[in-house]
């Protein structure tokens, strides 16, 4: 009986031996990351059908990476792939990845897509975790009953043009030519200057955003102020702040360089932290 028992508890362990293994296979080849920021974005809330539009998942770590992988899309029925585009910049802070997918548009309606999810390991907890992106909604507007509308307007019209060319020949074979009046000169045109165009101002457009952000303190804010101080400081789209330092392009304004470093913290720290940051970083902005 103790051999039998003995048996049985070797067989059940051989049992799930294979599991266990491919469960510890899995975690290994997970990278172990502090996920600071993962987000997902798109150029265009509403579209037509045929129309295309990118949609960008953003991603900041403080470890180096050289590629966003175990990444998996969400359902994107309604739409078709034209192909992405991947790229992960490294510096002192960390990483920065993006990748952008190009979608062409096949079916009317309103879609939400997302979130984007990643695996990978939590480096706080040390545990397998999946981290999510938000959702976006697009709105696909159909093309086929605006392509009707259009071809009966324009069948109708050529009809029109037709029974007014064979009325006018009708009529113009009964009457006799009468040679019409001279034409009266034109008169002179009237010549009016352009309105004067008046450039927007940098520096106020700049305050609404800080004001706007101090009213509503959140990552969308934070992100609109950190596009408009990196304009300002002529930053490339794909230069991060340490590119920026690196290159010198912030030499000589540290009052602008302190600006940025501020909101790159509000701008991607974690959703629990965005106010606190906010609320840091406006010292910063406003000097």
């Amino acid at each position: 009986m103790a051999r039998l028992a003995r048996a049985l508890a070797l067989a059940r362990i051989l049992a799930f031996a294979p599991a266990l293994l491919s469960a510890t296979a899995g975690a290994q080849s997970l990278e172990r990351l502090h996920v600071r920021n993962f987000t997902l974005t798109t150029d265009r809330a509403s579209v037509r059908e045929g129309e295309t539009l990118h949609l960008t998942i953003s991603a900041h770590f403080d470890e180096e990476v050289l590629e966003l992988d175990n990444v998996t899309l969400p359902d994107l029925t309604g739409f078709e792939s034209d192909g992405d585009e991947r790229r992960c910049s490294a510096s002192a802070r960390g990483t920065d990845c993006v990748e952008i997918l190009t979608l062409n548009a096949t079916q009317a309606g309103v879609h939400t897509l997302g979130p984007v999810t990643l695996d990978a390991i939590d480096a706080r907890s040390g545990r397998a975790s999946r981290f999510s992106t938000n959702s976006v909604v697009v709105t696909v507007e159909g093309a086929s009953g605006l392509s009707a509308i259009a071809r009966s307007l324009i069948a109708g019209g050529l009809i029109g043009i037709a029974c007014a060319a064979l009325w006018w020949g009708f009529v113009r074979r009964r009457r006799p030519v009468v040679s019409p009046p001279p034409t009266p000169a034109p008169a002179p045109p009237v010549t009016v200057a352009p309105a004067a165009v008046v450039a927007p101002d940098p520096a106020s457009h700049y305050r609404e955003l800080v004001a706007a952000l101090e009213r509503e303190p959140s990552r969308a804010r934070a992100l609109a102020v950190r596009a408009e101080l990196r304009l300002h400081a002529g930053a490339r789209a794909e230069e991060t702040l340490g590119d920026l330092e690196a290159r010198g392009a912030l030499r000589g304004r540290p009052e602008a360089l302190s600006a940025l470093r501020a909101i790159e913290r509000a701008a991607f720290c974690e959703d629990a932290n965005v106010e606190r940051a906010v609320r840091e970083a406006l010292p910063f902005l406003t000097t």
